[in-house]
């Protein structure tokens, strides 16, 4: 299978995605353009946020119906929205430009970071840093389903940006030389990572978006 992806941002969901993907299925074969597309190829590109994104789902409709790729993939945070109200304006969009296409819609509920706090290895039980653990006693992602992560109001940020923020926490709490950032997602690009990942997904039905991902590539 062929596959046409867009994804939310730019530099880093394109490495988290093209390693994950792999990890996923190890068949895979991730290219840097169309023309390089064979057999079980992904090609991955920047949407650019919202709104921008929907003239990148566009182009690549149409890309998709005229190169005869067998799919495209959409996957998007749902930010503020519910899962359903994004999934649902997403697939509005692309059923309305009237293509006789395959598609999938990930919506990342909330965002990417959502699904990375589902790994409790990075959460240090006797944590050093107070940021840690005040935001442990907002929402203890070690033991509450990350999805459930409330705006924090006392620090001014929405969900998708405290589980950002919590994210990068958790990590330069734990381990002296490891951070993350939407440009430099490295921490997020091993195998194990994504493993703990689907473990807790798995385990818990927590972070239950992520099943998108692992029923979009099949």
């Amino acid at each position: 299978m062929n596959i046409y992806l867009v994804v939310e941002g730019e530099i880093g969901e394109k490495k988290v995605y093209s390693n994950w993907l792999k990890y996923l299925n190890n068949q895979f074969n991730i290219v840097n353009s169309i023309s390089e597309i064979s057999t079980n190829s992904v090609y991955i590109i920047a949407g650019f946020g919202y709104p921008n994104y929907f003239e990148v789902i566009e182009n690549a409709a149409y890309d998709v119906a005229n190169n005869n790729i067998d799919r495209l993939v959409v996957a998007i945070d749902s930010e503020d929205m519910t899962y359903d109200e994004k999934h649902n304006e997403v697939e509005d969009f692309i059923v309305k430009l009237n293509l006789s296409i395959d598609y999938k819609i990930i919506v990342q509920h909330f965002c990417l970071e959502t699904w990375a706090l589902g790994n409790r290895i990075i959460v240090n039980r006797k944590p050093s840093s107070d940021r840690v653990r005040r935001y442990r006693r907002l929402h203890d992602v070690l033991y509450l389903d990350p999805a459930e992560l409330p705006p924090n109001k006392g620090e001014d940020l929405n969900r998708a940006q405290f589980a950002e923020k919590y994210l990068r926490a958790l990590l330069n709490d734990k381990y002296r030389n490891l951070t993350y950032s939407k440009k430099n997602p490295e921490a997020l690009l091993h195998k194990k990572y994504f493993e703990r990942i689907l473990d807790r997904f798995t385990r818990t039905g927590h972070i239950a978006s992520f099943e998108d991902f692992l029923t979009s590539f099949v």
